[in-house]
């Protein structure tokens, strides 16, 4: 990382240790996490997995150069093959069904809120920066969990380690290097990362209303 994703990993510490630190990261990592509770967190991430698309999609759209938008367009192609495949196959396997409350999915639902608001009004910069947020959570609980952790065998394991290899951990990296070229200033791109981080954990939190 060069100097301006590295020093946004910095300014927003605070944010990404609180999020590192909730309680479905912290149950999955240990092993411990529900059959009901992962039902319904594979219903709002299953759901979460359209935005993304439609962040990617905005993001070729507005696309500054080739390879930004090659990497969007890999990464809108991997959210609706690879992780479609994967939510067909785990909902299938699950022992239970999501049974969310209605108070629980519109707390889910402003994770996506947050991340289209902000990509309507800061476009590029603004996807691009809210997913580094996402994506380095992911990609740090998933590669510690991964490797340290506790997951349980079968759908869980494997959506851990789809977070914690190629081509999502490049994806990661890639997203960095393009936050290094972006030009509004710092305290814009730490509101909208933390701002997405707290959404984040709003969102996992949803499971246990």
């Amino acid at each position: 990382m060069s100097p301006r994703s590295r020093w946004l990993l910095d300014e927003c510490a605070g944010a990404l240790d609180r999020a590192l630190g909730m309680r479905f990261v912290r149950e999955v990592g240990g092993g411990v996490i529900g059959d009901q509770a992962y039902a319904d967190y594979l219903r709002i991430e299953e759901e979460f997995v359209e935005t993304a698309t439609r962040l990617h999609g905005l993001a070729v759209w507005d696309a500054p150069d080739r390879e930004a938008l090659e990497r969007n367009a890999r990464a809108v192609h991997a959210l609706t093959t690879e992780q479609v495949d994967y939510f067909r196959a785990a909902r299938a396997a699950w022992p239970v069904r999501s049974d969310l409350s209605g108070a629980a999915l519109v707390q889910a639902g402003r994770l996506s809120e947050f991340a289209l608001d902000a990509a309507r009004s800061g476009g590029y910069a603004a996807v691009t920066t809210t997913l580094f947020a996402a994506e380095t959570l992911y990609l740090t609980w998933c590669t510690r969990a991964h490797e340290g952790g506790a997951v349980p065998p079968g759908p869980i394991a494997d959506w851990v380690a789809l977070h914690a290899r190629d081509p999502f951990r490049s994806g990661v990296a890639a997203l960095a290097a393009q936050v290094d070229t972006l030009t509004v200033p710092g305290s814009v791109l730490a509101g909208w990362f933390t701002g997405m981080l707290d959404a984040e954990v709003a969102f996992h939190d949803a499971i246990y209303v």
